[in-house]
């Protein structure tokens, strides 16, 4: 199969889904990490253009780690728009070039502007990349793909309904987040977190509830044309 993982920031994607994308690659899938916006308000001690810089490697590396591609769509902080037509037309593009089997995006109820757009932005392109007449840089995709919703930072508001078991992929999950130095070191000073630590955190409390050591949770999007019998997360 072919995943597209849609995540706003360098670094949400690992956060949220880390593990599972990992195990993706493990299992023989083709996996595609895209992030909308940029980073480049993610900093204390970077100018805009140099942290925006800085999160791409990272990112890059990130992704190295799993084995997966890297994409991104270069939208500042702050700006990622469902409303946008040039960022529609960015995503629809995107999902034609991929061609996924399964989308992971974020919840609609995170608590942050951008992540709540990407989730409404995914979710309508995802549609419109199956109108022929809607003219991009690639033909249109075939299906209306399944969309799953990753967690929400640290668990709120959010009730999985599906789990994945990353106890063998908890590390790499770990690895793929500390190639991002910089937000290692934002989080730590603008919020007070150590991400690493609620990362494992997390992921034990989502295993507590489906039985195994470490998981991620997910919900799917059960809407017409989306939903399967099929299982399609590892």
């Amino acid at each position: 199969m072919r995943i597209l993982a849609i995540g706003a920031h360098p670094d949400d994607l690992e956060i949220l889904c880390g593990g599972t994308l990992a195990r993706y690659v493990d299992e023989g899938h083709e996996v595609t990490m895209a992030m909308v916006a940029n980073g480049d308000l993610g900093s204390f001690v970077h100018d805009r253009e140099e942290i925006a810089g800085l999160r791409a490697e990272e990112a890059r590396a990130s992704a190295g780690v799993a084995g997966a591609e890297h994409v991104g769509l270069g939208v500042s902080d702050g700006e990622v728009n469902a409303a946008s037509p040039e960022q529609r037309r960015l995503v629809v593009d995107l999902v034609r070039e991929v061609g996924p089997d399964v989308i992971i995006t974020h919840a609609p109820n995170d608590y942050m502007t951008d992540h709540n757009e990407v989730s409404k932005l995914v979710f309508d392109t995802s549609f419109l990349a199956t109108l022929p007449l809607l003219e991009t840089a690639h033909p249109h995709h075939g299906t209306v793909t399944p969309l799953f919703y990753m967690d929400t930072v640290t668990g709120l508001q959010f009730d999985p309904t599906e789990y994945v078991d990353i106890s063998g992929h908890l590390e790499t999950k770990l690895e793929m987040f500390s190639q991002h130095r910089t937000q290692l070191e934002w989080l730590r000073d603008h919020d007070g977190v150590d991400m690493l630590e609620q990362l494992r955190a997390v992921a034990r409390f989502r295993g507590l509830q489906c039985g195994v050591d470490y998981a991620e949770g997910f919900r799917p999007c059960n809407v017409w044309l989306r939903a399967t019998t099929t299982r399609l997360l590892p």
